[in-house]
């Protein structure tokens, strides 16, 4: 999920989409994964020995208002999340045709739209995607409203494990993501857990943005593994000084040694439609099924104890 539109845009295109060898990283085979179909079944334990919780979301406190611009209303094992990242809301990047809004946001308006793209419900997070309500296009300037959702001022750290269960949407231009941005407000670098496509179900692109690798963007599709559209599955990269692993289902896909990302990083989830790019992510269309719905059961941080 690339956070500003720039030249960089085209290290994408030096992905490796099989296997081998890219600035120092390599791509490991994908076996049987888990099954973590189920929100309801506790998946096992993928997390590496040594490693303390430090954050966590299960979202077992259905209070959907501790997701919002300021990040406020944060309980005991439920932290608040701030509704957007480092952009202000009317500034679209990469060519996304969405925009991201809680139900405070004004657009070019004065007064709260009340548009909510939130829902807690049975220990699940749903980022919601729809068509932007006609009477309201002028106020939005754009076409899609969806959500996002940043522990960028409740929580960072450098190195550690991270981890996300998800049921990710299916359909042309549904571009969910898990991912990691400096504390610091810069870009790069970028750590990228995970990045799906609504129109490649069977793949799932990883990797990060990294200005210290000779290509700047290093990463892979993992095709043919999993359905990420079939049902809940569990996504985490492990951050180490040497070295990032990642991981689907307790499986490791890739990684990346060395690397130059060492310093407090956030957490990121969100649901983006379309981009400038239709062989990477395609726009929306009327073949696609409304609302997408990027279902989260939880994300949690570990810090080596």
């Amino acid at each position: 999920m690339l956070s500003d539109n720039n030249g960089f845009r085209q290290g994408r295109r030096n992905f490796l989409r099989d296997s081998g060898v890219v600035a120092g990283s390599l791509l490991l085979p994908l076996s049987a994964c888990a099954d973590s179909s189920s929100p309801a079944s506790e998946p096992p334990s993928f997390v590496p020995p040594g490693y303390k919780l430090v954050f966590e979301d299960d979202f077992t406190d259905a209070d959907v208002t501790r997701i919002n611009e300021n990040a406020t209303g944060s309980k005991p094992g439920a932290p608040a999340w701030r509704s957007r990242y480092r952009h202000e809301r009317n500034v679209v990047i990469n060519s996304e045709k969405q925009i991201y809004v809680d139900p405070a946001y004004a657009g070019l308006g004065a007064e709260p739209l009340g548009i909510q793209p939130f829902e807690i419900a049975n220990g699940i997070l749903t980022i919601r995607a729809e068509r932007t309500p006609p009477a309201l296009e002028k106020k939005l300037a754009q076409h899609y409203t969806s959500g996002c959702i940043t522990s960028e001022l409740t929580h960072w750290q450098t190195y550690g494990y991270f981890e996300m269960r998800a049921h990710l949407p299916r359909g042309k231009g549904f571009w969910p993501a898990f991912w990691l941005l400096p504390k610091r407000l810069t870009w790069p670098p970028e750590i990228d857990i995970l990045e799906g496509s609504g129109a490649r179900p069977r793949g799932i692109h990883v990797g990060l943005i990294d200005p210290t690798i000779k290509d700047v963007t290093t990463g892979i599709w993992v095709d043919n593994t999993i359905d990420s559209t079939d049902g809940f599955h569990v996504y985490a990269a492990e951050w180490t000084h040497e070295k990032i692993v990642y991981l689907i289902d307790g499986k490791q896909v890739f990684q990346v040694a060395p690397h130059g990302i060492h310093e407090d990083m956030y957490l990121l989830a969100n649901l983006a439609l379309g981009s400038k790019d239709p062989g990477w992510i395609p726009d929306p269309d009327d073949t696609t099924p409304f609302p997408g719905k990027f279902e989260i059961d939880y994300i949690r941080a570990y810090s080596k104890a």
